[in-house]
């Protein structure tokens, strides 16, 4: 399966924010979401609020999105050995963060890009949970 433009994420609570990344991301070419497993979004989160069969069905039904895979490990990093993709798209919120995955991308020789944009509650899992005041088992 092709894999030219990489996103990843938990996609905890889908918003706004995620579909702008993915359009984004669109623009370099078939979009694969590495969508992280129950276990990690429970470790980030204190819940896995929304399931991953959900969060991977909301996404495969996403328009800019070609193909779904999920990770079970901290990080995408042998995921992205594995799938080769020529860019890794990111979104604002790690413009200028050290990328754990980093060795990897350098490995295979894929560019990082990230979109631009403030990271507001309104365009992040996060910020989203706690504006709902939704609380954290």
């Amino acid at each position: 399966m092709k894999t030219e433009a990489l996103v990843n994420g938990h996609f905890a609570v889908l918003h706004a924010g995620h579909i702008r990344l993915l359009e984004f991301a669109s623009n370099y070419g078939l979009v694969t979401v590495a969508l992280n497993s129950d276990y990690w979004t429970k470790l980030k989160y204190g819940n896995d609020y929304i399931p991953l069969v959900d969060r991977a069905y909301a996404l495969r039904s996403n328009r800019f999105v070609y193909n779904v895979v999920v990770f079970d490990e901290e990080t995408p990093a042998e995921l992205i050995l594995q799938l080769q993709p020529k860019y890794v798209v990111k979104g604002p919120d790690y413009i200028n963060i050290q990328l754990a995955e980093q060795w990897a991308i350098d490995r295979i020789k894929a560019k990082v890009v990230y979109m631009d944009g403030p990271k507001t509650e309104q365009t992040s899992s996060s910020g989203l949970i706690k504006k709902l005041k939704i609380p954290l088992y």
